[in-house]
């Protein structure tokens, strides 16, 4: 008898595709029309086809087998890895020393868990696709449960100031967490605002749901500038994936899905002189040759890139939507990044590759790149990264 658990990880897994032709994409500020801002105009293949989105760089005809990917999982020789019992191999509890007292002048990142991470730098704190709860699914009662539990809850979390979602499938878009960030009672400092939420495309009615109101919706190059007093501008910019998106029945591809990039500049003060930092968010995508060279090209260079290397087997079904740690290299490389740590691992039973698999593979598609180790981490969940790879590793 086939699981819930695994008839939810395959359904999560189905892919549909459109027809393809192309468009102009205009880089804007966010609230400004393309007349106000200074746009930059790229032709490229669409990314949009009527009310729905979709892949600019698959073949237009591309559509896989979700009937074949089931033949082989229960009538061929496709095993998915049981769920690990108390697996700690790589999770270990967040410092909430540093967390709650970051350096002002240093950047740091804290993988809390799957692809949930708490970026800090200047003053400001930033979370990405936060999951907190059990499983990854419509219910807490079925689907994938989690293995390793989230580094900290979020009540031990700082103030946060701005949320980011790369899409709306379960693992990375969270009921419960949305309502937990957004409740009076996790705001701890009375003068703080609620977070800001900065979505893609088509998700700001859904979470209208949940009275967000301070939130973001934004198209791919599209820019937000986020002004403080104290920590000074951060620039973010949702750039392009390639994945898709769905939450039911009849919304396959009805709402966007990104990358992000987060862009201090550099500072001049005498006090705290800094260089531009440039920290980038992957959220969840499959690698192309276009897509990651275009945002190297757009950020020059990036100081910290968190890049998925896990749920990506088989792959003559996940390749087109998950990267593998030989793919997760490549973007790597295009991106221009100087330093990485992976994401998308270690938390759920999702695919079939085994569970310990994806730090392996990532050391191997490094030396087969000719690159260090210490450059692109399978860091711990619970581990801070710091600018100095050599004493960032789990630690």
């Amino acid at each position: 008898m086939i699981s819930i658990v695994k008839r939810m990880s395959l359904i999560s897994a189905l892919l549909f595709s459109t027809t393809a032709c192309s468009d102009k994409i205009i880089a804007t500020t966010a609230g400004q029309s393309s007349a106000e801002s200074e746009a930059v105009i790229v032709t490229v293949p669409s990314h949009r086809i009527g009310d729905k989105f979709r892949n600019p760089y698959l073949p237009a005809d591309f559509e896989p087998s979700f009937v074949s990917f089931l033949k082989a999982r229960f009538f061929d020789d496709m095993v998915f890895p049981d769920t690990p019992e108390n697996y700690r191999q790589h999770w270990q509890e967040a410092n909430l020393e540093k967390i709650h007292n970051p350096n002002f002048n240093q950047a740091q990142a804290t993988l809390i868990g799957h692809s949930t991470v708490l970026l800090q730098y200047r003053g400001i704190n930033i979370l990405t696709d936060p999951i907190f709860s059990e499983r990854s699914s419509f219910s807490q009662s079925v689907g994938p449960k989690r293995y390793t539990p989230p580094a900290l809850s979020i009540e031990q979390l700082p103030n946060i100031d701005i949320i980011v979602i790369s899409h709306n499938h379960y693992d990375h878009l969270d009921v419960d967490s949305v309502k937990a960030l957004t409740h009076s009672s996790f705001v701890k400092n009375v003068n703080a605002k609620q977070p800001l939420w900065l979505v893609p495309l088509g998700l700001k009615e859904w979470f209208g749901q949940f009275n967000v109101g301070n939130i973001e919706e934004m198209d791919w190059w599209q820019t937000f500038t986020f002004n403080s007093k104290s920590s000074g501008e951060l620039t973010i910019q949702a750039q392009p994936s390639q994945h898709w998106s769905r939450r039911g029945l009849f919304d396959t591809n009805k709402s966007l899905w990104a990358s992000w990039a987060f862009i201090w500049p550099a500072t001049d003060d005498e006090a705290n002189p800094n260089e531009k930092f440039t920290a980038w968010f992957g959220g969840d995508t499959a690698y192309n040759p276009y897509q990651f060279k275009e945002i190297g090209q757009a950020l020059g260079k990036v100081d910290l890139a968190m890049i998925p290397i896990g749920a990506y087997e088989p792959r003559w079904f996940m390749k087109p939507q998950h990267v593998n740690p030989l793919d997760a290299v490549e973007i790597f490389k295009d991106i221009n990044a100087k330093s990485a740590f992976g994401i998308h691992w270690n938390t759920f039973v999702l695919t079939a590759e085994a569970v310990d698999e994806p730090p392996k593979a990532l050391e191997r598609a490094l030396q087969q790149n000719g690159l260090d180790a210490k450059l692109f981490q399978a860091m711990n969940i619970g581990a801070t990264w710091l600018p100095s790879t050599a004493d960032s590793v789990n630690k």
